[in-house]
């Protein structure tokens, strides 16, 4: 990844299943650029977080004129239970790994509020891998998006950790594979 590369996060919070969800998510997709790189993970269901479906959008900072900044940050698919949060430009100050390596690793994501000012406590913390995602804009709704790749039989002690720091929201996510033109 380029050191002058953006990271749009997009949320998605709805009921749907991913066979009903990855046929939406593929619409939405198109409008988008077509030369950035997008990953789209789903939650486990054992965690608790608002957003069911999450996609990645890699840009040049110099091509980040995506197709929805100047529309609201939230919006809903058409007809369809799906609200689209709109989370915001990144920056990415660490990338150690772009999905688990290692055979049971998950990703756990940790979505970090404005006010957070100890970075560091985060990369105390144990795991396997971390990227750290900090906001380009200062419209972003978080202040960090942090990714950390652990063993599942961890997971649950890093859940706990993070949980009980103020201003964070977390949840675990694996990767679909759906492709978009």
């Amino acid at each position: 990844m380029k050191k002058d590369t953006v990271i749009q996060f997009v949320g998605f919070v709805t009921n749907l299943d991913i066979n009903e969800f990855a046929p939406k998510w593929e619409h939405y997709a198109k409008r988008l650029n077509k030369k950035n790189e997008s990953s789209f993970q789903q939650q486990v269901t054992e965690t608790k977080n608002k957003f069911r479906y999450i996609s990645q959008h890699q840009w040049n900072d110099t091509d980040s004129n995506f197709s929805f900044l100047n529309e609201r940050k939230s919006e809903h698919f058409p007809e369809h239970n799906v609200k689209v949060v709109h989370l915001g430009g990144y920056l990415s100050l660490q990338v150690q790994s772009r999905q688990p390596e290692e055979e049971g690793d998950i990703k756990l994501m940790a979505f970090i509020g404005h006010n957070e000012t100890d970075i560091d406590f985060y990369r105390r913390l144990s795991y396997r891998h971390l990227n750290i995602h900090q906001a380009f804009y200062e419209s972003c709704l978080y202040g960090y998006v942090l990714e950390f790749f652990v063993p599942e039989s961890d997971s649950g002690e890093l859940l706990q950790q993070l949980k009980q720091r103020s201003g964070v929201e977390t949840g675990i996510y694996r990767e679909c594979l759906v492709p978009h033109a």
